[in-house]
């Protein structure tokens, strides 16, 4: 019996650690490609033309990611630094609030742009700054709220069971049931921004048949309304897990690692975002071989993504 429940625990010990590796490299896939299609959205930000609501919603998963890698590389049986721990299960809380607010500021983006097309929007400037700003004024309050709680008494933030990250105890279900109605009312929200964003991309229909230019854009808003429902899914999923037992934790965390690489495969594989990365393969491959022949090379980058390449030989001055 006794060797029976010691190969069962190291079983469980075996199962846990390869669900916390799993993890970790969700976190990290989803980090590394949130930072990267942020990079290539600024140094072709004219190819790659993106709302500052989009530049937002990366930062904003950036920021998630970070904050679930805390205790990578730390031993399960070691206790990390108190004031670590706390500073992660206040952010833990606050960032589903902040990635679902950058989803919906996202949404009503789209919406925006649809508009548009039928009627002038005025005050744009400012309606921008709105969507930008937004979704850290929740955040930033739960984040404060639960940092000023873990502070003052410690005792209520401990590490998970299976080492992934820092919580608060799961005999209070405030911080998990306040960041789940705020992550629950926003995304309500966002089902009725989606609902009116149907109804008038039938009405400008036309227009994108016949405008290639906005044509183009037809892929963000299903792109967008995609992920929508796959992060929407998945958040209520995460909230749901939050305020069960701790059975349930293995569970929670693959649900909110996936989120973020949904969003990567999602819009990191929109046709200007690829067009700027294979330009840049084949600008290197021609470099190379112009190279190895003594041509001068001068390139202009489209705005389409393409290169255009003007050579010309090199001949001794006089001739």
């Amino acid at each position: 019996m006794a060797h029976d429940l010691t190969l069962r625990d190291s079983v469980d010990v075996a199962r846990t650690s390869h669900i916390r590796y799993a993890f970790y490299g969700l976190q990290l896939a989803g980090l590394s490609g949130a930072f990267l299609l942020l990079l290539t959205a600024s140094i072709w930000r004219k190819a790659t033309r993106r709302h500052a609501s989009w530049y937002n919603f990366m930062i904003c998963w950036i920021i998630s990611c970070s904050s679930y890698i805390f205790l990578i590389g730390l031993p399960l049986g070691k206790e990390p630094n108190q004031t670590l721990c706390v500073v992660q299960a206040a952010l833990i809380y606050a960032v589903p609030p902040l990635t679902s607010g950058a989803t919906i500021a996202l949404v009503i983006h789209v919406y925006m742009t649809l508009r548009s097309l039928l009627v002038d929007i005025p005050h744009r400037q400012l309606w921008t700054a709105a969507l930008v700003i937004g979704p850290y004024i929740p955040a930033w309050i739960l984040f404060l709220v639960f940092l000023n709680k873990g502070l003052s008494d410690p005792s209520l933030v401990r590490r998970m069971d299976d080492g992934t990250y820092c919580s608060m105890s799961m005999n209070t279900q405030v911080p998990a049931r306040a960041s789940s109605a705020v992550v629950s009312t926003i995304m309500i929200l966002c089902l009725g921004v989606e609902a009116i964003i149907f109804r008038n991309l039938r009405r400008v229909w036309a227009i994108f048949k016949q405008d290639s230019d906005e044509r183009a854009s037809v892929s963000m808003v299903v792109r967008v309304l995609a992920f929508t429902s796959i992060g929407m899914l998945s958040i209520i999923l995460s909230m749901i897990f939050m305020i069960l037992p701790d059975s349930t934790n293995e569970i929670f965390n693959i649900v909110i690692a996936i989120v973020p690489v949904s969003s990567i495969l999602i819009f990191g594989t929109q046709k200007d975002i690829l067009a700027a990365w294979t330009s840049t393969c084949r600008r290197e491959r021609e470099n190379h071989h112009h190279e190895q022949h003594h041509v001068e090379m001068w390139e202009t980058f489209t705005p389409t993504g393409s290169s255009n390449l003007n050579t010309r030989s090199i001949h001794p001055p006089g001739d």
